[in-house]
């Protein structure tokens, strides 16, 4: 019979345990003393109750369940923590391919830069709120200020306002929406913010709270509750009943129970009842059917009015967001802003340094690293999507690896591919015997890297192609049965045995395809998605015409396209065949149809995939530049397409050379006068009258009328074009 242990004996395993993950986090060169970020294997400090020793496996708490509602939430946050410690970069982080404990990892403080909203703020009242560092309550009682400074053009002026940052919105805002463009950082931002929070509640003495500038002290004891709503949607029945509260706190109770924590769910609730939580929704855009949008939409407003002293914060993609269906009743709604060139040479020098800690690069070359990337990523073509959290942080790991930055965005891609794929099984493999897995699994078949591309880039393309029409910005699944038969077809003898090894072996040791739930997988971003689909849509035999008939099927093909013509273009030195799709696009017969405008736009932004002087190095390109660049001129005369549309496609004409202008005189239009229209002489009446207006200023006055000589007025506005002909003479 086992003799149960004593309560000395108990506090002594308490020690040793406390002993050995001093010693291992010495080992691995923490720097948080206590923070528990090890990996894989996370001890479970109790504080003075002493009562539950335990471990976190993954995200499962290994150990005895707690009794006292304090000592469930310490262990619930420690659970919490190791769920998102590591920077979340879905699948290109460096730790990602990496099986054996992952103790190389980016730590996601380290390297995290805080973010902008679109919104502006007054200066003076941003100083005032600093310098009294008040409560949440008091804050939302000014969080007015933003409406009226955003809607105040005086106030807009840079030098008296400045951006509403997101960690203030979210303060100003009990319940809000976070939107943002695909890799805007909005997944990331909730990452961010549930582990300060839940580390500040573990270790209150690290100073957690200096990672959220500006989150007062008085308001930090709160628990954070996670949840992606695209695994909420996929727990749902197939018959949907009326959305209720309970739909989304049920889902919350489940994993509690898969994480072995089931007894964290009454103190939980009770921190939501009592506004001692914060619930992080992520994802309300990536909802796969419509129906299953407007249940889950209904369940976050009902959870939110059911738990109204917590607050709640959901993310979305702005464009979904537009759409009203989409929109959540009393949530207000903040746009994350591009990284401006601060806050990317910021995450440059974090970036590096973080690499150089954990022995990637030489702590000593860390430095120059980092301004060898700050100089690369201001190439234009890059420097475009630099202000992308997402497509940065893709460079760096791309310039980790290279040295270097390729020359255009599809080469980009190409190299992170195959860093994702093979870099790290390299790396892995470096100093032992043999191929690594994956490519011992591709020579066994007797197939190459390129096979096992040439699947995945047919994936994404048939997946892409299943997207909802009315969300273009979803990321598709890819179930492990679709994946295994994809697979299956490169072996000789289509083993299914085979397939099943491949796939095990990219779950652990590459980044290219994520395990988003059990037997179901995603790429790691939407574009990556696009641009393995775009490889696929290149490489048809009738590409021009293939990819002529796609833009009729949707907006979410247009970065496929786009894609697959700079993969042409740079990976293969192959122009006639993007030409010949600038041809099918905008044929010589011009198409005034929506349809047609649509295929004239991107006809635009293909010329300037392949890039103008390529185009002109042809007689066929510079007659199908000067085509679409007539046609382009005439959409907008047309004021043809959305607004929103016309004002890229106008964009892309001005990149393009905008034939409305002259260059030979000053790119004033090309028209009578050059757009000056004549005002003939006569008498002007000028100044305001007191007595009509009681708003005249006395400069003002008195009112009184002048004989003016005839003159000149332009007809448009200056453009930059035009300003800097002045200049420059």
């Amino acid at each position: 019979m086992l003799r149960k242990p004593s309560r000395d004996e108990l506090l002594a395993q308490m020690a040793e345990m406390q002993r050995q993950m001093d010693a291992l986090q010495q080992q691995l060169g923490a720097e948080v003393s206590g923070s528990g970020a090890v990996a894989q294997d996370h001890s479970v400090a109790t504080g003075a109750y002493g009562t539950a020793i335990g471990s976190v496996q993954g995200n499962v708490y290994v150990g005895p369940p707690a009794r006292d509602p304090e000592e469930a939430l310490a262990i619930y946050r420690r659970v919490y923590v190791a769920g998102c410690r590591q920077l979340p970069m879905r699948g290109i982080d460096i730790g990602a391919s990496d099986p054996s404990g992952g103790q190389r990892r980016l730590d996601l403080d380290r390297v995290y830069v805080a973010l902008d909203t679109t919104a502006r703020v007054d200066k003076a009242t941003v100083q005032r709120r600093q310098e009294g560092m008040p409560g949440v309550t008091a804050i939302r009682s000014w969080g007015a200020s933003v409406t009226e400074v955003s809607s105040s053009p005086e106030l807009l002026e840079q030098e008296k306002s400045s951006p509403l940052q997101a960690l203030t919105a979210l303060l100003l805002s009990k319940r809000a929406v976070i939107l943002g463009a695909p890799g805007a950082g909005k997944s990331t931002l909730l990452s961010h913010l549930g582990l300060c929070l839940a580390l500040h509640g573990l270790e209150p003495e690290q100073k957690w709270l200096e990672r959220l500038p500006g989150w007062p002290l008085d308001d930090a004891d709160v628990v954070p509750i996670s949840v992606v709503l695209r695994d909420l949607a996929r727990s749902l029945p197939k018959r949907l009943t009326e959305a209720a509260p309970q739909h989304l706190w049920q889902f919350i109770e489940r994993r509690l129970r898969s994480q072995n924590l089931a007894f964290a769910a009454a103190p939980l609730h009770e921190a939501l009842e009592s506004g001692g939580a914060i619930v992080l929704l992520d994802g309300l855009d990536e909802i796969p059917t419509k129906g299953q949008r407007v249940f889950v939409r209904d369940a976050v407003a009902a959870f939110a009015r059911r738990y109204p002293k917590s607050s709640v914060v959901v993310t979305c993609r702005t464009l979904s967001y537009q759409d009203p269906a989409w929109q959540l009743e009393l949530f207000a709604a903040y746009e994350l802003a591009p990284l401006d060139e601060a806050k990317i040479d910021q995450f440059i020098t974090a970036w590096y340094a973080e690499l150089g800690r954990l022995g990637v690069v030489r702590e000593d070359t860390a430095g120059a690293l980092a301004r060898q990337l700050r100089t690369a990523v201001r190439r234009p073509d890059l420097w475009r999507l630099a202000p992308n959290p997402l497509l940065l942080t893709v460079m760096a790991l791309v310039h980790a690896h290279k040295g270097q930055l390729p020359d255009a965005r599809a080469l980009l891609y190409e190299e992170t591919v195959d860093i994702l794929l093979w870099r790290w099984e390299q790396i892995k493999a470096a100093g032992e015997e043999g191929l690594p897995p994956l490519r011992q699994l591709l020579l066994d078949a007797g197939r190459a890297d390129v096979d096992l591309k040439k699947v995945l880039w047919e994936l994404a393309f048939e997946v892409h192609g299943q997207s909802d029409a009315g969300n273009s910005d979803a990321l598709a699944d890819i179930g492990e049965l679709r994946l295994e038969k994809a697979l299956a077809s490169l072996h000789p003898d289509n083993s299914r045995d085979w397939a099943q090894k491949v796939v095990e072996t990219m779950k652990l040791r590459a980044g290219l395809l994520i395990e988003r739930a059990p037997e179901v997988y995603t790429f790691p971003h939407r574009t990556f998605q696009e641009y393995l689909a775009g490889a696929h849509l290149g490489a048809l035999p009738n590409f021009p015409v293939a990819a002529c008939s796609l833009v009729g099927e949707g907006s979410f093909w247009r970065e496929v396209i786009l894609l697959a013509v700079g993969r042409l273009v740079y990976l293969g030195g192959d122009t006639a065949r993007p030409l010949a799709l600038v041809a099918e696009l905008c044929p010589a017969r011009a198409d005034r149809s929506d349809l047609g405008w649509q295929r004239t736009w991107l006809a635009g932004d293909v010329l300037l995939e392949i890039g103008l002087n390529r185009v002109r190095d042809s007689a066929l390109g510079r007659e199908l530049l000067e085509r679409v660049q007539a046609r382009l001129a005439s959409l907008l005369s047309a004021g043809a397409l959305e607004a929103r549309e016309r004002v890229a496609a106008g964009n892309s004409l001005a990149r393009l050379g905008d034939p409305r202008f002259r260059a030979d005189a000053w790119y004033l239009p090309d028209e009578p006068l050059l757009g000056f229209v004549q005002v003939p002489a006569g008498p002007f009446l000028m100044g305001s009258d007191q007595r009509k207006d009681r708003w005249t200023m006395e400069r003002e006055t008195p009112q009184h009328s002048l004989d003016l000589a005839g003159f000149y007025m332009a007809r448009y506005p200056v453009t930059v074009a035009q300003f800097r002909a002045f200049v420059e003479r």
